[in-house]
Parts: C-alpha cells; sequence; structure tokens
C-alpha cells in the first residue's frame, strides 16, 4: 500500500501517520476525550495521594531508625553524685555503648522549656523529675538485633533497686513502621485495585475507537493494508489515553495532596515535631506518568490482539 502523503515530511512514514491520525481522532472528539480523561485521572489520583503520604512517612520512619536508645528514670532519693557514678559504670558494660546522665535541674528546665506548666511547677516548691540516665546499646547489624539488645537492658535495669521506670525511647517508631506496613499493603491494593480499572477504562475507549473505524480499516484492508498498519493508530491511541490521563492523575493528585498537607503540618507543629509532609518531587509525578503511559499501551495491545472481527485480518 502506498505511504499516505498529509503535507508534512513527519507524516511521511507509518508511524508518523498513525500518530497524526490517533491525534486527529482525540481532538475530533474533544468533548469525550475530555471525559475519559477526567475520568482516568480521578481514578488514578487516589493512590497517587496514598503514595505521596506513605512517601514521607517512611522518611520520618528512616530518619529516626539508627539512633536506638533507652531512657532509665532513677528514684527520687538517688542523689546527682551517685546518678553520674551509675552513668559510669553502666558505660563499661559490654552490650552498652555509652551513656549520658540527666541531671534532676535539667530534667527541669528541659521540661519547662517543651511545656506551659511552669506556674504548676512552682507551685509544688520542689523539682518533682527524677535524674535520668540515657542508654545507648552498642550497634548492631540489624535492625532487629540492637532492638533485642535494647529490650534485654531494660529488662535488666527494671530489676535494679534505684530504677523507678524503663522508657525505650524509640518504641514509637516501631510501632509506626508496624503501621506503616499495613498501610502501604493497603494502598497496594486499592493501587491494583484502581489500575486495573484504568486499565478498563483505556481498554473499553480504545475498542469503541476501533468499532467506529470499522468500516474504514474494512477499506484500508480491501486496498492493501498491512495487518500492523491498521493496528498502529488504536496501539498509539490507547498509548495518548495513558499519557495524557497520567497527567492529569498526577496533577489531582499534587494538588489534592497540597490541600492535606497545610493542615497535616499545623498537627505536627502543634505536638512540637519537626516532621512536615514533603511535596512530590519530579521523580514522582513523571513515575504516575510513565505508569499510566505503560497502562495505555497495554490497553491499546489488549484491544487489537483480541479475538475481533475480521476488520484487522489481511484479506
Amino acid at each position: 500500500m502506498k505511504e499516505p502523503v498529509l503535507g508534512s515530511r513527519w507524516n511521511y512514514t507509518q508511524r508518523g501517520y498513525a500518530l497524526t491520525q490517533s491525534i486527529r481522532q482525540l481532538r475530533q472528539r474533544s468533548a469525550a476525550t475530555l471525559l475519559t480523561l477526567f475520568v482516568l485521572g480521578t481514578t488514578l489520583a487516589l493512590p497517587a495521594v496514598f503514595w505521596f503520604g506513605s512517601a514521607s512517612l517512611s522518611n520520618l520512619v528512616n530518619g529516626s531508625v539508627g539512633e536506638e536508645s533507652l531512657t532509665v528514670y532513677l528514684s527520687l532519693d538517688v542523689p546527682d553524685l551517685e546518678g553520674a557514678a551509675l552513668a559510669k559504670e553502666w558505660q563499661e558494660h559490654p552490650a552498652i555503648r555509652k551513656t549520658t546522665y540527666v541531671s534532676r535541674d535539667e530534667a527541669l528546665a528541659l521540661f519547662q522549656e517543651q511545656t506551659d506548666l511552669q506556674d504548676a511547677i512552682a507551685a509544688l516548691g520542689s523539682n518533682p523529675l527524677p535524674g535520668a540516665i540515657v542508654v545507648y546499646p552498642s550497634s548492631s547489624d540489624s535492625a532487629s538485633a540492637m532492638a533485642e539488645n535494647a529490650e534485654a537492658l531494660a529488662a535488666r535495669f527494671n530489676q535494679m533497686q534505684t530504677v523507678e521506670r524503663v522508657q525505650i525511647d524509640l518504641d514509637w517508631v516501631r510501632k509506626l513502621q508496624s503501621a506503616l506496613n499495613l498501610f502501604q499493603i493497603i494502598v497496594s491494593l486499592l493501587a491494583i485495585f484502581l489500575t486495573l480499572t484504568g486499565l478498563l477504562v483505556i481498554g473499553n475507549t480504545v475498542r469503541l475507537e476501533l468499532l467506529r473505524r470499522q468500516r474504514e480499516m474494512q477499506v484500508s484492508t480491501l486496498l492493501g493494508a498491512s495487518r500492523s498498519f491498521l493496528n498502529r493508530p488504536i496501539v498509539y491511541t490507547g498509548t495518548l489515553y495513558g499519557l495524557l490521563g497520567g497527567a492529569v492523575a498526577a496533577v489531582l493528585a499534587t494538588v489534592s495532596y497540597s490541600f492535606i498537607k497545610t493542615p497535616a503540618d499545623q498537627l505536627a507543629a502543634q505536638y512540637a515535631s519537626p516532621f512536615r509532609l514533603a511535596l512530590p518531587s519530579a521523580g514522582q509525578f513523571l513515575t504516575i506518568v510513565a505508569v499510566c503511559t505503560l497502562l495505555g499501551l497495554i490497553g491499546g495491545l489488549m484491544t487489537v490482539l483480541r479475538p475481533s472481527p475480521s476488520i484487522l485480518t489481511n484479506r
């Protein structure tokens, strides 16, 4: 079959002709195209928002891990000199990397700096806070081994008469990590379901395009057009839907995430936490577009490879 001539050098190739035809079909049905892109974008925007949020939480957890420590609160009747001596003695233990003693006065000053209870403490007339020893366990190759070491030390310290209470400082990080793992599993399942939905949207849309072009393709077949020549515009149409739908999804997800970021940052500030939701990076934006483009390509290929009437077979 003769190569079609459309007036530009780009269109002298079959691939250029197919891409031009695909873009022309999208432009001719602009209302239907915009509606399909909006449906596809809103379908894929939700898992993208969850992905942005889980990425920020993962950064928080990863940034907190690595400095495992225990805070050992001594009894109120233990003087500072004895507490400092205990800290120095414990540092000689092979399972302990270093210790830091926090005197009662230092603990009180830190408490007053971070809370608004100065008047209540002043009404007590004396310092109600005990001295504390911050214990850093020896480093280990794995986080689980370090956690086990910290728990063993905590159990040992709890048996001492001079110790009032032991707190594993990063215990909340491990709990957050477990909750985050569960959250990521739920998000992954949701993303799979919504991705399949997006794939069905693209596949059905491309299928309708195939049916609309049935008469044209029958004529082209009679003129000797090859199957690849007929299939190529269909595959390109699916890919374009994926590309544009991915851009819409990325924009919607970014806008939605920006609305969530402000109240989340305000909540973290109220708890004096440095945690802030990070805005999506260019890499995340491009990843969404690339994944959606791949979905469009798969949808187009599924359409042309699916058993169909004889319009896609050579005469």
